[in-house]
């Protein structure tokens, strides 16, 4: 039995209501997944704004749907809307995507650059939906952060060489017709970019499932790279993603290279070259 069993009362003015939603959204839907328990209390306390599931199942052995680790695992169930279920269940792939860039630096780079420090900035982190009071696009023009900064702890004073973006997904960048990223996403960089004068890297890691019904796991298979200079010059087109309302760019795949060719970028040290770049002129928002 579930150590974790609270569920949300039938009495609740959020019954049938999303539970990532900090306001009331009607929402019908019952979302599944598999979860430990401490994972389903993470989800409740960060993500579903203290909104407990509304069923537990049995215990099975299998993989928990967050932290993706083999375990003994519980069916749960929450209200939640399709949209709002979609960033969830992507938590999974995004912290293994994660735990890849930093298995990749120690592997590949540390040894070569040891005094090159990677940070995780913005470590995958679970929310709540709330209407913000800034736009996507305001929001991007003051932000400072990625998901990642390399330093360089050699100097007294440890200065910041450049910024990392990560995104996942299961497409190889070698088998893909374009790559996609969302406008807020694009933004975002170049916002970084700009107010920071630090150039950006993105990483792009191949995820994929590996099912152990009725649970699966997440695994991290290829990576690649790309600057931000180099994506923007290789953009094919902007247009509305299919199915929704979301705009997203769409880039030519030729703008990524394998990660065995990121280490020739560090030794050249090209991040000083877009530096200067940066320093010049800022990056126009898509």
């Amino acid at each position: 039995m579930a150590r974790y069993r609270k569920t949300l009362s039938r009495e609740s003015e959020y019954w049938e209501a999303c539970a990532r939603h900090t306001t009331r959204q009607t929402a019908r839907t019952l979302q599944t997944g598999f979860y430990c328990d401490r994972c389903a209390r993470r989800l409740t306390r960060e993500a579903f704004n203290n909104r407990s599931p509304v069923y537990h199942g049995a215990r099975i052995k299998g993989y928990c749907a967050l932290c993706n680790n083999r375990k003994f695992v519980f069916l749960r169930q929450w209200f939640a809307c399709g949209i709002c279920w979609n960033v969830v269940a992507a938590y999974q792939k995004s912290i293994v995507a994660s735990q890849a860039v930093h298995v990749y630096w120690q592997k590949c780079i540390a040894p070569e650059f040891p005094r090159l420090l990677l940070i995780e900035k913005e470590a995958v982190s679970l929310s709540p939906y709330a209407r913000k009071l800034k736009t996507k696009r305001q929001a991007a023009e003051s932000i400072a952060d990625l998901d990642f900064f390399v330093e360089n702890r050699a100097l007294k004073r440890r200065k910041l060489l450049f910024h990392i973006e990560l995104k996942s997904g299961p497409g190889a960048i070698d088998e893909m017709r374009e790559f996609q990223l969302d406008l807020n996403d694009s933004n975002d960089i170049i916002g970084a970019a700009n107010n920071t004068r630090l150039p950006v890297y993105i990483f792009h890691v191949q995820t994929d499932f590996h099912y152990d019904p009725p649970t699966r796991e997440s695994k991290a298979r290829k990576m690649w790279w790309t600057d931000i200079f180099s994506l923007l010059r290789n953009r094919l087109s902007v247009r509305a993603r299919r199915g929704e309302d979301k705009r997203a760019g769409y880039y030519s795949p030729r703008a990524f290279r394998t990660m065995d060719t990121f280490l020739d970028e560090l030794r050249n040290k090209r991040y000083r070259k877009l530096q200067r770049r940066l320093s010049r002129r800022r990056i126009r928002y898509t």
